[in-house]
């Protein structure tokens, strides 16, 4: 099923202000140390940032130009729907194949579309984490997050040097039937599919564990906002979690 990212985006930064909206002073369990103010001001940092990069047309925005946008001004609340709302509105204007600068590859080159991939997915967690800070958590449709299970293995496998031997694991989303394979560490059993190094996406090979659950869960799990036990786990339950763990995510 084809996502609208964009729409995504739309949706999920307007519940992520009405969840934030009066509760500044919250923690957020999801993101230790942080409250809700320091999530507002983070999310508006980021939609700020691919703003700049969208009108930049391939090049990269600079740190003082960032750091004016990002501003939010004496009224965070205020501040940041004014900052989402220059975002998504450039980011409808510019055509899905307008050149865009990123970080996830090599070439540091993509389009206007894969920003509002990355963009749907980033207020689809920092909107869960606003919910749970709140209390209110609301479900993620099972397609959206499949889609954000995607995103991520394509996206946010770096870290340090792989140091936990060889692993396949396999995520199994059970609600829409999709499934994905990631492995690292050189041999294991599975021929030439599971690259020696860091962690990759793998487009075959034999799992040494599975993880199944709904899609929702999944996403997550990746993003480090739920832990095992939402989901089932056969196999080697340490390379799963070694995986897990493995990622920089900031």
């Amino acid at each position: 099923m084809s996502i609208d990212h964009l729409a995504v985006a739309e949706s999920y930064s307007g519940y992520f202000t009405e969840a934030v909206t009066g509760n500044l002073a919250a923690a957020v369990p999801s993101c230790p140390g942080w409250t809700v103010d320091d999530l507002v001001a983070h999310l508006a940092e980021v939609q700020s940032w691919w703003t700049l990069v969208l009108v930049a047309k391939g090049a990269q925005p600079t740190g003082e130009d960032a750091r004016r946008a990002a501003d939010t001004g004496p009224d965070r609340v205020e501040g940041w729907r004014e900052i989402s709302a220059r975002y998504l509105a450039v980011q409808r204007e510019y055509p899905a194949d307008t050149p865009a600068w990123v970080w996830w590859n090599d070439a540091e080159r993509a389009t206007a579309a894969d920003v509002a991939s990355r963009q749907a997915h980033e207020a689809v967690v920092h909107c869960w984490d606003a919910w749970n800070a709140v209390g209110r958590v609301e479900p993620i449709p099972a397609e959206v997050a499949a889609d954000g299970v995607g995103e991520f293995l394509d996206r946010f496998l770096h870290g340090p040097a792989w140091e936990s031997g060889p692993v396949v694991v396999e995520l199994v989303a059970t609600d829409t039937g999709e499934s994905w394979l990631v492995g690292a560490g050189g041999s294991a059993g599975s021929g030439d599919a599971v690259a020696a190094g860091k962690p990759r996406r793998l487009d075959a090979g034999e799992p040494t564990a599975r993880v199944a659950g709904p899609a929702e869960q999944l996403y997550l799990l990746l993003w480090r906002r739920v832990g095992l036990e939402g989901v089932t786990v056969t196999g080697d339950r340490a390379g799963v979690e070694a995986l897990l763990s493995w990622p920089r995510l900031g």
